[in-house]
This record gives structure tokens, sequence and C-alpha cells, in this order.
């Protein structure tokens, strides 16, 4: 027998943790560590398993269970599970049941993509504020307004970055206004912002697809979204000349703006509204500005750029009129009860009935 057989059977049972004290204690530990590491690994799928079912039967759960749920939440009454009013149930189921509800807060989703045109439009009286109050209640109004960008970034943006951006099945309509940089003469001082009218047109065709699709597009959707597509507004060339002269103290030459390049960069866009017409409406902001006659500059321009509050309240005016009949704000479904729904056509007596529930006995009522 060769010598060194035992030598390297031994080896090979230390290194299987086998014979010898120190063989066990490593096996013992390593039975230890495997053993915590599948507990946790168990945790952790069953974390994850609760979590998703969870979530789907929480989206899954609709009319009277719903709406039993939520009633005796709002009305716990005195001995913690309500009164269940059948009525209110049932306001609550209907709401439930609604045929708008869509999205991860089941309310569909308006967006409004742009530039500082946009981003701005949250500010007080901003037009796109205004659209956040006629939805209210039915619509989430989800604002991605970047200032300063082109077709070109926000196209990138939407590429790279996507999950800034609601989901195709959960938007009802999209808002699109850009073109205001794109137009950048490429000699002024904001040079770098402007791109080429063909390339801006492109850009544009590009978003409006994202959402509503090609002509012709074979993409079924069981909810189609609808675009309104809006002209970018004109703008006041003397004032834009006044600021770069006078407030930036450069040459006439680095004008930045300018209102026959600005009116190109309207045909574009009006090229694409009509190209994608099956599911694109336009609101035409450049042709709205312009009728409002002389002085239109200064009374709808705060810098020959940006809108003041006329300018958003036309704009909103113009948006919301191009919006088509069947995503107007009154056509989306509440997704809850109105209050009076739920206390009933006189409140007062309402108001007392729980009061007589709670102490047992009967309420005397002025009349």
């Amino acid at each position: 027998m060769d010598a060194r057989a035992p030598h390297a059977m031994f080896r090979a049972l230390r290194g299987r943790g086998g014979a010898g004290a120190e063989g066990g204690g490593r096996s013992w530990r390593r039975r230890v560590r495997r053993g915590v590491l599948g507990l946790f690994f168990l945790a952790l799928v069953a974390y994850t398993t609760r979590a998703a079912f969870s979530g789907s039967a929480i989206a899954g759960e609709r009319g009277e269970a719903y709406a039993s749920r939520v009633y005796h939440g709002l009305f716990p009454g005195p001995s913690g599970t309500g009164p269940g009013d059948p009525s209110r149930v049932a306001a609550f189921a209907a709401a439930a049941a609604a045929g708008t509800a869509r999205g991860a807060y089941r309310r569909p989703v308006v967006l409004v993509v742009g530039d500082s045109l946009v981003q701005r439009g949250f500010e007080t009286s901003g037009w796109v504020a205004s659209l956040a109050r006629a939805y209210a209640r039915v619509a989430d109004v989800v604002n991605r307004g970047y200032s300063g960008y082109n077709t070109r970034w926000v196209r990138e943006l939407m590429t790279h970055e996507p999950d800034l951006f609601p989901p195709r099945r959960d938007v009802a309509l999209v808002v699109i206004l850009l073109g205001a940089n794109d137009a950048a003469r490429p000699e002024g001082r904001k040079s770098g912002y402007g791109v080429p009218v063909p390339e801006y047109e492109r850009h544009l065709g590009w978003i409006v697809e994202r959402y509503a699709g090609g002509p012709g597009s074979k993409t079924q959707q069981t909810q189609q979204t609808r675009v309104v597509l809006c002209v970018p507004p004109p703008v006041d060339e003397e004032e834009r000349l006044r600021i770069t002269t006078e407030r930036r103290g450069m040459p006439a030459d680095l004008l930045d703006r300018d209102a026959e390049r600005t009116r190109a960069y309207a045909e574009a866009a009006r090229r694409v509204g009509a190209k994608h017409a099956e599911f694109v409406s336009t609101a035409d902001l450049h042709a709205a500005f312009l009728e409002r006659g002389a002085g239109w500059e200064k009374a709808l321009l705060s810098d020959g750029l940006h809108f003041t509050e006329a300018g958003h309240a036309l704009a909103f005016e113009t948006v919301l009129a191009a919006v088509p009949p069947e995503s107007k704000p009154d056509r989306f479904a509440l997704d809850a009860p109105t209050h009076d729904a739920l206390v009933g056509a006189n409140a007062t007596d309402d108001w007392h009935g729980h009061l007589r529930e709670s102490l047992g006995g009967a309420v005397a009522v002025e009349r």
C-alpha cells in the first residue's frame, strides 16, 4: 500500500469537513451559514410573493366588497363596523365600476410634454394648472415640461429615461408643446438650442407616435390615447431684440429668435398634426395669439417668449377647445362618490342620524 494513501485520505476527509474536531467544526459552521442564507432567501421570496399578490388583489378588488370596505372606513360607527347603509355602499360600488379607471392610481393620466412654456404652466394661473383644475377628481395631470429643451433632447430623454414618463397604457390624453427652443437662430446667442426644421418635424412626429401610433399603426389598444399637438406660439421679436441688446449688452446680430423663423416651425408642427390626424387634434397657439390683433405681443407675452397671465388663459382656452369630445373632462367618471351621495339628500338629518346612533336616543332637531 502506498504510504502516502492515508495522508491523502485524511486530507480529503478534512476538505469535506469529515474526520477530526477541526473538520467537524468547519462542517458545523458551514451548515449554520447555509441555513441562515437559506432562511434569508425564503423570507425574501415570501415577501416578494406577498407584495405581488397583495398588489394584484388590491387592483382587482372591485364591486360590493371594495365599496363596503371603503364605506366602513369612512363611517366606522360606535361599534367600529359601520352602519352599512346600502345606498352608500352602492354609491362606492358605482364609482369603483366606472369605465374610465386606468393607471397605477385608478385614474387616467393627462400628460403634458414640452419646454419652459409647459414647465411654467404650473405657475399661478398657468395654463397647465388650469388643465389640472378642469380634470380635478377624474384624471391626474402630469407636467413634463423641461425648460430650455428642444425636441431632440426630449426624444433622447424619452428614449434613455422612459420611466420619467407615464406608460402609454395609463395615458388617456397627451398634450405636446415644443418648438420654442428648436426655433432658436443658429447665428444667435441661443444657437446651441436650435434644431433644423426637418429634424424638428421628425422628432415631433416620433414623440406623437410614442403615444398615438403612426398612420396605419397596427398597435392594438383597448383604450386609445388621444394627442393634442400645440402649434408653438409666435414671438415678440422686438422684445427679444431689446433683451439681447439692452439687458444682455450683446450686438443685435445675436438675436436669439425672430418671427419669420418661428413661423417656419409653426408650419412644421401643423404638418405633423395633419399627418397623424386620425388620433391627433391641433391646438394652433400661433394663430390664436396673432388673432388677438394689435398689441397681442405685450398682452400675451411677458418677455417676448413666455406667457403673461392673459397668454396662459388663451393657451388653456385653445388647448381645451382642441381636446376631442371623448377626452373632455366631463367624459371621465369620478373615482369615488360625491359627498352628497354619502350623506344623503338631507345632510342635517343624516348628521343627526349618526348622533342618534351614537347616543342611543332621539335628538331634537330645530326646524
